[in-house]
């Protein structure tokens, strides 16, 4: 595996998530305080609903992911990839006509109609910038995918602060700047593929065959993906379905920093795989090892920003002091699902895994969907619901760990038991004490892992000082 080529590459990606995390914060700090509270909901309503039109290519875009991973520009069949892109493109225009009458006659109401119409013209413009922008990952032009997320990004920020300067309080505008800036991204990912598009068609018939072909292949990580999406999905909509659209939106503004806190991580992930695609199962095995140690050191650090950040925020927006609450519990899961992604889904990925982590993911989804019902509907406890979807991502995370670990043949992570004793302590000190109590309890509880597992802190750094030089 060529060292210096994956930390270009992520050095590029981490440019183009910080631009997202510049922009989400933005999003989430001034948005919802020009918007309201039921404004702002049906703006995370729609967020909500199109994070989820990846399933409606059915799997395309990630056998094209799985299949192509590994072989450069030069080598893979443009033709092939150039028809399965207009193949997908036309499949997915039908559903997004099925999913816009299903809007005008189902009697939603004029808000939830105007996000379900919407919701349909992204299922054909985000799922093709996303199938070239997989085609570029597998070709390991990782920088191509980086460039493509820093110009829609960007693109969104420019309208994003014209309406803030303008103080527009209806969400309507906003989804328009978004599909603005989706629509860009798309445009960028066509000019640099324009070589596949020159390449021609494959006769439809081989076309139908080879995109059935990848749907095969790529349905089930499709589906991994989306069940690990719905892990906090369902018990954002039994939340919905419950207490309302209020309640659905103080939730989502949690959850919404959650996500792009994990958007930042899963950059990691993408620039890993076709790296390690290329790679020996020596260096996996020494990638696994290696990130699950760091991981397992570093993460749990993190909750020690969860103070200064509520702070801030709860002095910004007020009206919000409920969705705070929800952050303390809510912030385990950038920890234990970031876990996940960088490693456990990324080893699956490389070994061809694909149907145990689908397993592994709908058993979480179980998990969390029997919890956020019982916590919702028989003890209407938002908390309820929501502890039973963190304990469904931790519990997956630490399996799918395990599971590497024993089919590696390598050692058990020792960190992983006290771990999970600090994400608790965590949540029962943000929970019962004041917040400085908390902080500094919290503190010298870290400081106190740390010294325990000094000696593997030191090796740690030691590999990544080695790792920079070479």
């Amino acid at each position: 595996m060529n060292f210096k080529s994956v930390l270009s590459n992520l050095s590029v990606a981490i440019v183009a998530q910080g631009v997202s995390v510049v922009l989400s914060i933005i999003s989430s700090l001034l948005v919802p305080k020009l918007l309201g509270v039921e404004e702002y909901g049906y703006w995370q309503l729609f967020l909500y609903y199109i994070s989820y039109v990846g399933f409606f290519h059915l799997g395309l875009n990630d056998g094209v992911y799985l299949i192509f991973g590994g072989i450069t520009r030069d080598r893979i069949d443009k033709r092939n990839i150039n028809s399965q892109f207009w193949f997908g493109a036309a499949f997915q225009a039908v559903f997004a006509v099925i999913i816009v009458v299903v809007a005008m006659m189902g009697g939603f109401g004029a808000d939830r109609e105007f996000v379900l119409f919407w919701t349909s013209i992204f299922i054909v413009i985000q799922n093709l910038m996303n199938y070239l922008g997989y085609v570029f990952q597998a070709m390991n032009e990782t920088k191509l995918f980086s460039y493509t997320t820093i110009v829609e990004r960007l693109s969104f920020l420019v309208p994003l602060v014209l309406l803030l300067t303008t103080r527009q309080t209806s969400y309507r505008p906003y989804v328009y700047a978004y599909f603005f800036s989706c629509s860009l991204g798309l445009l960028y990912c066509v000019y640099y593929a324009r070589d596949f598009f020159a390449a021609g068609l494959l006769p439809v018939g081989q076309a139908v065959h080879e995109g059935l072909g990848s749907i095969r292949v790529g349905i089930k990580l499709t589906l991994a993906n989306i069940a690990s999406t719905l892990i906090l999905g369902v018990t954002r909509s039994i939340v919905d379905m419950v207490w309302g659209i209020s309640a659905f939106g103080q939730l989502s503004f949690s959850i919404s920093i959650v996500n792009f806190i994990l958007n930042f991580i899963m950059q990691v992930s993408m620039v890993l795989f076709p790296a390690l695609r290329q790679g020996t199962e020596k260096e996996l095995k020494s990638f696994f090892v290696n990130a699950r140690d760091a991981t397992d050191l570093l993460l749990p650090a993190f909750y020690i920003l969860y103070f200064p950040v509520v702070w801030v925020l709860s002095l910004w927006l007020p009206q919000y002091l409920e969705s705070f609450k929800f952050f303390a519990y809510l912030i385990p899961v950038c920890v234990f699902d970031g876990k996940m992604n960088v490693i456990s889904t990324t080893v699956f990925k490389v070994k061809r895994k694909e149907t145990l982590l689908l397993a592994i993911n709908f058993a979480a989804v179980g998990v969390s969907a029997v919890g956020s019902f019982v916590g919702a509907c028989l003890m209407r406890s938002v908390i309820i619901a929501i502890i039973s979807a963190v304990i469904a991502i931790a519990g997956r995370s630490a399996f799918s760990e395990l599971y590497i670990a024993r089919s590696m043949g390598v050692d058990y992570g020792k960190a992983l038991p006290y771990e999970i004793c600090l994400t608790v302590a965590f949540v029962v000190l943000c929970t019962q004490f004041g917040a400085w109590y908390a902080s500094a309890i919290y503190t010298a509880l870290y400081a106190l892992y740390a010294f325990a597992f000094r000696r593997q802190f030191k090796e740690l750094f030691g590999k990544a000082r080695g790792l920079f030089r070479s």
